[in-house]
């Protein structure tokens, strides 16, 4: 293990209530360890119950607005989601739900309900059933919700296999990067009906913007009135306006979710300030103001927590920010697959060389020397040892990280004048924090290791390194003794990708000597060139992946998907696929195509 300190360490050591309970949540979380305003009041029904008559009432959708989701799977339960409207819940009334081996519900395994003093305005009728240890395990499920005369829409869920199960497969919808304005959702519609098990989200599920939208019905007005989300009721606005799409609500109805963020679930480029104990931005006009900063990340958390049906720990009455939430918890498929869900966004040091390299900038030179500081942390030093303690210690076939945001080195020169573009955001203004976990896994052996990345809007694979060379003196290509795993970066599903010819309406131009940005050409032509380590790069299409794991093979496959029409069947093809045998770090591809769509007809 590390002995190197940060300067967060100090208060993260006061915080040891917070070590015990992580240690329990691992394996399972009991009702106490979640919210107790929003998960309790389960009661089984007795025959004797009072009768719930599951086939009336008036149009779902009037009760149910966001209709239901499910998450935070165990090998003996999920977190099942709703939210009742405001204006029709009932006071009075409880919340029944009820769980079932079959769609029809002739099979029902679970059957409880929510007391009524227990659906509250403070969380704005959000309801969350923790069912851990009343249903059976590795099974498909279905589940509905019933509140004064009104049952919701059926939802899926799936629990996970046991422990030592040995599953033949497991299936991953993996998507990241959702802006509400930048474009539409239908690769959801496609999800909803993709054969797999559960959607993991890397983050950027809402953005924290308002404003007008090229696209139509795609604008968002805040209450507040600002163009950024300042308030509670903001974020539960947007989060509200995200989860009101027709195709998203689809694929949570049909998939569970597992869920991370990244910074736009409460603003863009967001940092904690270790030596003045408080958050910080450059991107909000609250930064200069600690105490109202502060406050508005205690709103992006406590909304993130009521819209997620995640298994994770939040005390809002925590002293620290640092202690109200603690996102990071790993979900194991049986022997096949473990998959550890990590926070890059709460504990994070300062940025290298100060805002202006931590931003997204061309022309920013390498010459930040603090970015291999040992004092500077992406992930804090209680989840960085628990993330190396739970990968080294799994006896899983594979080990996939969902991690938000880049790890492999990326470094761009457009120019003859040595100016390099580095993105010290991502893993590239950690260095030291990045060498220690790989050097890590290396040293203890630690095989069939992925990364799963989103943030860049960008799809990409990367062997992982385990040691980045000078960017002026590197070899070619990568020896197999240095490389500790892939990393697949996902596209992202609506959000604008960096090419001038990307899949959307902004800055789109028929003449491509007009546009001022690059070509996806260049892009691929420069980081293929630069960065030996990359095997692949795509900064136009926007849509998802699947990950496939068997005892056997990894295959990994993208997904382009037209975001530019609100509709189903827009075109959708495959950008790239590609297999890992087992025990290896060889990369194979499958499928490739540089262009996956037709020539996009739609009027924009």
């Amino acid at each position: 293990m590390s002995n190197d300190t940060h300067p967060g360490e100090q208060g993260i050591d006061r915080r040891t209530a917070m070590k015990s309970l992580g240690a329990a949540a691992i394996g399972g979380m009991s009702l106490a360890a979640l919210d107790p305003d929003i998960v309790t009041g389960i009661v089984p029904q007795s025959g004797e119950s009072e009768a719930v008559d599951w086939k009336g009432g008036e149009k779902s959708e009037r009760m149910f607005p966001l209709s239901v989701a499910s998450g935070g799977p165990t090998p003996s339960g999920i977190i099942l989601w709703t939210k009742l409207s405001s204006e029709r819940c009932q006071s009075s009334e409880p919340v029944h739900v009820q769980v079932a081996t079959d769609e029809a519900f002739t099979d029902p395994v679970y059957e409880g309900k929510v007391a009524a003093e227990r659906v509250k305005a403070d969380n704005n009728y959000v309801v969350k059933v923790d069912l851990d240890g009343e249903l059976p395990a590795d099974s498909h499920l279905f589940y509905r919700f019933h509140h004064a005369g009104v049952t919701s829409p059926t939802g899926r869920a799936r629990t996970l296999p046991k422990p030592d199960a040995s599953p033949e497969s497991v299936r991953l919808a993996v998507v990241t990067c959702q802006s509400y304005q930048s474009g539409y959702y239908p690769a959801y519609n496609y999800i909803a009906d993709e054969d797999v098990d559960y959607i993991v989200h890397l983050g950027d599920q809402i953005y924290e913007y308002a404003g007008d939208s090229p696209f139509e019905g795609r604008s968002i007005e805040l209450p507040s009135g600002h163009d950024l989300a300042w308030t509670l009721e903001d974020f539960r606005h947007l989060w509200e306006t995200y989860r009101e799409d027709a195709f998203f609500r689809r694929a949570l109805e049909r998939h569970p979710l597992i869920p991370t963020w990244d910074d736009h679930e409460i603003v863009n480029n967001r940092y904690w300030d270790y030596e003045n104990e408080r958050p910080w931005t450059e991107d909000h006009p609250l930064k200069d103001d600690p105490e109202a900063l502060t406050r508005l990340f205690a709103d992006g958390i406590k909304a993130w927590w009521e819209y997620n049906p995640a298994r994770v720990e939040y005390d809002p009455s925590a002293d620290s920010l640092l202690d109200s939430l603690r996102l990071w918890r790993s979900v194991r498929f049986g022997d096949l697959l473990e998959l550890p869900v990590t926070d890059e966004r709460l504990f994070r040091s300062l940025p290298p060389a100060g805002d202006a390299a931590g931003r997204r900038q061309r022309g920013v030179p390498p010459h930040a020397p603090e970015r291999d500081n040992g004092d500077r942390t992406m992930l804090g030093f209680e989840q960085r040892e628990w993330l190396l303690d739970t990968l080294k210690e799994t006896d899983a076939t594979w080990k996939a990280w969902a991690n938000e945001v880049a790890i492999s080195e990326f470094v761009m020169s457009f120019t003859d004048d040595g100016q390099f573009w580095r993105n010290y955001d991502s893993w590239d203004g950690y260095e030291h924090e990045r060498e220690e976990i790989m050097g890590q896994l290396e040293h203890f052996g630690v095989e069939n290791f992925l990364a799963f990345t989103g943030d860049w809007h960008t799809s990409f694979v990367s062997y992982l390194m385990l040691d980045y060379e000078d960017a002026f003196q590197r070899t070619p290509i990568p020896s197999e003794e240095d490389v500790v795993g892939i990393e697949f970066m996902t596209p992202g599903l609506s959000s604008n990708g960096w090419a001038s010819d990307f899949w959307g309406k902004e800055n789109r131009t028929d003449v491509e000597s007009e546009s001022p940005e690059l070509t996806n050409e260049t892009w691929q032509e420069v980081v293929l060139e630069e960065n030996p380590h990359f095997e692949f790069i795509d900064v136009k299409y926007n849509g998802y992946s699947v990950a496939e794991f068997t005892p056997e093979e990894f295959t990994w496959t993208t997904y382009a998907v037209d975001d530019t029409v609100d509709e189903p069947g827009v075109a959708r093809g495959v950008l790239r696929k590609y297999r890992v045998p087992e025990g290896t770090v060889e990369l194979e591809e499958l499928e490739a195509d540089d262009s996956p769509l037709p020539e996009n007809e739609a009027d924009i």
